[in-house]
């Protein structure tokens, strides 16, 4: 399918490229990866290093959704196609995804949630499982660094596009939906909180152990914070 090429200065405001060869690639083993991340954001803790790479991912994955109502398409792929480049930005050490544009597929409205499905399992839940063989991390944590972007994203629908954004909500909280993800990591985050009050005030369980690294502070949200 064609890729809007309109899309590009969205994506790359989410630190996505799109074909484009990464210079400083991180490798596509597991194990080393988990190094090079240890070695990249200044941790030896490789639990910390994991949590950094979700909060970086988390804006690609918040992108699919963003690509979804603006452009009808997302990337239809599995996370093992994807590449990770290290990249230095406002002086820290950051992550971009590299994406090829023949996988972006166009959806009719009404077929969003299969791409719903396919992006929360298949690009987020298969990709942390294959960091839990090696390492021990909480998925609540990874998940909570992810779904914290996205909630931004719709609370910013919401003021646009109220019903498509109740409309994606009550898909996303629903646990059915995700299976076999076990459970609505969106549902458990949010709970009974509004939008409005999902980025105006802490909500996430876990810290995201940003803290824990010398180039980032303390998270505003940080459920923990001393």
């Amino acid at each position: 399918m064609t890729f809007p090429s309109q899309a590009r200065y969205l994506l790359s405001s989410h630190s996505v490229a799109v074909d484009r060869i990464p210079l400083q690639p991180l490798s596509q083993d597991i194990p080393t990866m988990i190094e090079e991340l240890k070695h990249w954001c200044g941790s030896d803790n490789a639990s910390v290093a994991v949590s950094y790479f979700f909060r970086q991912y988390a804006l690609y994955v918040t992108a699919q959704f963003s690509l979804l109502y603006q452009h009808g398409g997302y990337f239809s792929l599995h996370w093992r196609e994807l590449q990770f480049e290290q990249i230095h930005n406002y002086g820290l050490p950051l992550l971009q995804v590299h994406v090829k544009s023949s996988t972006f597929k166009n959806l009719e409205p009404n077929d969003r949630f299969q791409a719903f499905h396919e992006v929360l399992y298949l690009q987020v839940d298969e990709l942390l499982n294959e960091f839990k063989k090696y390492i021990k991390i909480s998925p609540i944590t990874c998940w909570e660094n992810v779904l914290g972007s996205i909630l931004w994203f719709y609370a910013g629908l919401e003021t646009q596009n109220p019903r498509r954004a109740a409309q994606d909500l009550e898909w996303l909280l629903d646990s059915n939906k995700w299976q076999p993800v076990k459970t609505s990591y969106l549902a458990n985050l949010l709970g009974t909180a509004s939008l409005e009050q999902a980025i105006s005030k802490p909500l996430r369980k876990t810290c995201c152990l940003y803290k824990e690294m010398s180039s980032f502070d303390t998270c505003t949200f940080c459920p923990n914070p001393n």
